[in-house]
């Protein structure tokens, strides 16, 4: 993955995130105090915490819940309803892409895609 935040940005995420689910922060609110835009879905934001994720090692989790936002992984069970909540989006996802694969080669007169269904167990 490239990198493309400083440290000192990745340092400034880490320093204004909750520890734990309970001081989760809405993206938003977490984008306008460090300095990136606010509005959409705010992609600098998500590629900045993907970022320190991937490259850092950090262990920053999302919830969707009261408090809804981003936050500082410090339990098992954070860690563990995290990644569950990812392994249903994934699953989700997968059901999306593999019901237009499917729609898509059941067309009379047109080729078949050449992608395949992916199984995740």
């Amino acid at each position: 993955m490239p990198i493309n935040y400083t440290q000192a940005q990745r340092q400034a995420l880490l320093a204004t995130l909750g520890n734990g689910r309970q001081n989760a922060i809405v993206a938003r609110i977490l984008a306008q105090l460090l300095g990136y835009p606010v509005g959409g879905n705010q992609v600098q934001l998500r590629g900045l915490i993907k970022e320190c994720i991937e490259v850092d090692g950090d262990l920053i989790g999302a919830t969707t819940g009261r408090p809804a936002g981003f936050f500082i992984i410090t339990s098992i069970n954070e860690l563990e309803t995290y990644l569950d909540s990812l392994e249903n989006r994934t699953r989700s996802d997968n059901e999306r892409r593999t019901a237009l694969i499917m729609s898509w080669n059941n067309q009379p007169n047109i080729p078949n895609t050449i992608k395949q269904t992916l199984t995740i167990q």
